[in-house]
């Protein structure tokens, strides 16, 4: 019995490694192609893609947004998946009505994307970014792992946390903060 299952352990461990080099092959990102970007209209763009998803999901965006330009060297079709990527999750996340704030300071060089859901479960923050790790009943947990290569790429540093902060009378829990490099 014990060979039994050492072989279907080591058969379930082969299948395993071939499932991961196929997705590593799959979620090889093409090299960025980097430019002087201005932040905010693709910002403002992410906002308009998904404010759709957002009202059917009973949920306010509201943004904090420099009135000027605000230029990073990035590839703005990665960076902008980044973004949405992070929106979504951020519009599942309050499940229910609640909001979601875009926020990008220009002199602090920091751009956060904040909801009023939940908040992160406790031993779970770790976790988050390592590939097929997911808090959804049908996530994948690819998303969080391509918007981190994506970003370790462009020399971003960040950060996901969960911490109670008012921010305008709003109640936000978590935070979605991306250390820029203009």
């Amino acid at each position: 019995a014990m060979r039994k299952a050492l072989r279907i352990a080591s058969e379930r461990n082969e299948n395993l490694n071939i499932f991961m080099r196929n997705f590593a092959e799959l979620a090889k990102l093409s090299p960025a192609n980097k430019q002087q970007e201005d932040l905010c209209p693709l910002m403002e763009n992410v906002i308009s893609l998904m404010q759709v998803f957002a009202e059917r999901a009973h949920v306010r965006f509201t943004a904090d947004l420099p009135s000027s330009a605000y230029f990073i060297h990035a590839d703005a079709q990665q960076i902008e998946q980044v973004l949405l990527n992070i929106t979504k999750n951020a519009i599942e996340a309050v499940d229910g009505s609640g909001l979601v704030h875009f926020r990008l300071d220009a002199t602090a060089h920091i751009l956060s994307i904040s909801d009023s859901g939940r908040g992160i479960p406790a031993g779970v923050q770790d976790q988050l970014f390592n590939p097929f790790f997911s808090t959804k009943k049908d996530g994948q947990g690819v998303g969080l792992t391509v918007d981190r290569e994506i970003l370790l790429s462009h020399g971003f540093d960040f950060s996901l946390g969960s911490q109670q902060f008012s921010d305008e009378r709003r109640q936000l829990q978590t935070s979605f903060v991306i250390k820029l490099k203009p």
